[in-house]
């Protein structure tokens, strides 16, 4: 009995040699849903995890914040406690932990992708995952959520007066908020994954997001004006719950750091390579995009002097400075 007991555990050794990871089966949670950017690499952060792994670590994708019923602030709250353990969540979503991450969405403070994404490989980086970690929450890269561009279903917007009255979807958070009431809209924070239905309702007239969520998630469907004028940037921060992260050992912690710098630089090519694309499809639709000229630009810009003063000391100077706010 046991030379049989013996042969038996044989193979679950040579196994293990194999492999040197352990067997966990794991959640990755995202806000957006699965045609977008960072659900397309939440899947391909899983499938390369599993394969290096031969099997041993399975993680499952949840797009929408199904785990949180559709909730982003639940969401959130879930990866801090671990309910969920790894998310590409919007570092603006994951500011209900601390306003100051915010400052990475101050108005037209990157000129370009490159700009953002030295940033955030750089203090801009560096900032975020100091303030998550104290947070209870680890950051193992950054991907392009993309610049952010207003549709609306009512008129073309040109001119700051043209904003009057208009009620528009925004995440929530006063670097939002406070924007869009000086030209005199009427912002509306509400989650995600309830803004199509709000759009096709007419519950709000319109909503700001780049062209990666707004071709993925139909909105230009019942959107029928665009003005494409990059005025914030947006990324998607890949975590995991801090408690999961420090029960991983010396290997697992270095597949998970090396491919999430792989899929992130992945998932910002793709958003960089397929903008314009992305573009067309919503013209080809039939939606008008405007593109302002920089004088045009400058007339939103000229209204902004006390929300600028208001929103960097809100934020606070260390938050600021990370993120190159001057």
């Amino acid at each position: 009995m046991f030379f049989l007991a013996a042969i038996l555990m044989v193979p679950a050794v040579a196994c293990a040699a194999d492999t040197p990871y352990p067997k966990l089966n794991l959640k990755i949670s995202t806000t957006v849903g699965e045609q977008s950017n960072p659900a397309v690499m939440a899947k391909e952060f899983a499938k390369l995890i599993e394969e290096a792994t031969k099997g041993n670590i399975r993680i499952r994708v949840y797009p929408s914040d199904q785990l949180a019923g559709g909730n982003m602030s639940k969401g959130v709250e879930m990866i801090r406690s671990g309910a969920i353990e790894l998310a590409f969540e919007p570092v603006d979503v994951m500011a209900i932990l601390d306003k100051s991450l915010l400052a990475l969405s101050i108005p037209w403070i990157f000129a370009n992708y490159q700009e953002a994404e030295d940033s955030l490989l750089g203090s801009g980086g560096d900032y975020v995952k100091k303030i998550l970690r104290a947070q209870n929450i680890e950051t193992l890269g950054f991907i392009h959520n993309g610049f952010r561009q207003l549709t609306n279903s009512k008129r073309e917007v040109r001119t700051p007066a043209d904003l009057k009255a208009m009620k528009l979807r925004v995440p929530g958070g006063d670097v939002f908020v406070k924007f869009f009431r000086v030209f005199g809209a009427d912002p509306v924070a509400m989650s995600f994954s309830e803004l199509f239905t709000a759009l096709q309702q007419g519950t709000v007239d319109g909503q700001e997001n780049g062209f990666d969520l707004v071709t993925a998630n139909k909105f230009y469907e019942v959107q029928k004006y665009i003005t494409a004028w990059n005025y914030i940037y947006g990324s998607f921060a890949l975590v995991v719950n801090k408690g999961v992260w420090d029960k991983f050992d010396d290997n697992t912690k270095k597949l998970f750091q090396e491919t999430a710098k792989k899929v992130c630089r992945l998932g910002n090519q793709n958003v960089v390579d397929s903008e314009a694309a992305k573009r067309k499809q919503v013209e080809d639709f039939g939606c008008k995009v405007t593109d302002l000229t920089p004088e045009e630009l400058q007339a939103f810009k000229n209204m902004l002097g006390d929300y600028y003063k208001d929103i960097k000391q809100t934020y606070g100077a260390e938050a600021c400075a990370a993120f190159g706010v001057k």
